[in-house]
């Protein structure tokens, strides 16, 4: 048996193992399995399964929220495009994962928070977005910006649960964006074909 693996390396083992089948699926038997550990050691590191899935929650997002800030800085364009590019962002990751994985973390109560927190990071993210194409003239005055975020994100996750392509969904987003947008705002977004 390996010795000593690091909580690091439990984390991304269990990110790797969840992300692919799904928490309830994944039994802690099979990631220290995967790890070429014992129960034991995991259990040293983590009080429970539960407790071992939100440090895996905790570490995702905040890889997530750290992607997101650099892209963001590296960003160019009109506010527009950065909240397309922004809502691309969000369906990578949603796509990066399997339905069941997203299944779990919206039903199980003991992650309700990390559900909660890590939506309302996209959603400030994007009402930001939102808010400046108001600003500038390319979207809407009369659209609320936090409830269309919220409205967006939302349909775009359940647009993935039912298994909608990536395509589908920026697809959707892009019909979207465009029927809130300005006479200005549609002619950038149709030059982006």
């Amino acid at each position: 048996m390996k010795r000593g693996a690091t909580r690091d390396e439990i984390i991304r083992a269990t990110q790797e193992l969840i992300t692919r089948n799904g928490i309830r699926a994944v039994r802690v038997d099979e990631i220290a399995q995967t790890l070429g550990i014992s129960k034991r050691t995991l259990y040293e590191m983590f009080a429970d399964k539960n407790d071992l899935v939100s440090a895996c929650l905790d570490d995702m997002s905040l890889r997530q929220q750290q992607h997101i800030i650099e892209c963001r800085k590296r960003r160019s364009g009109n506010s527009l495009q950065k909240a397309l590019k922004l809502m691309n962002e969000y369906i990578e990751i949603l796509c990066k994962v399997e339905y069941s994985f997203l299944t779990d973390i919206r039903r199980k109560v003991v992650f309700a928070e990390h559900y909660d927190e890590h939506r309302e990071f996209w959603i400030r993210k994007l009402t930001e977005d939102l808010e400046r194409c108001r600003e500038e003239g390319l979207l809407l005055r009369e659209i609320d910006a936090r409830g269309f975020a919220e409205q967006l994100l939302g349909t775009i996750l359940e647009l993935r649960l039912t298994h909608t392509t990536r395509d589908g969904i920026r697809l959707f987003c892009k019909i979207i964006l465009r029927g809130a947008a300005t006479r200005e705002g549609i002619e950038l977004i149709d030059r982006r074909r």
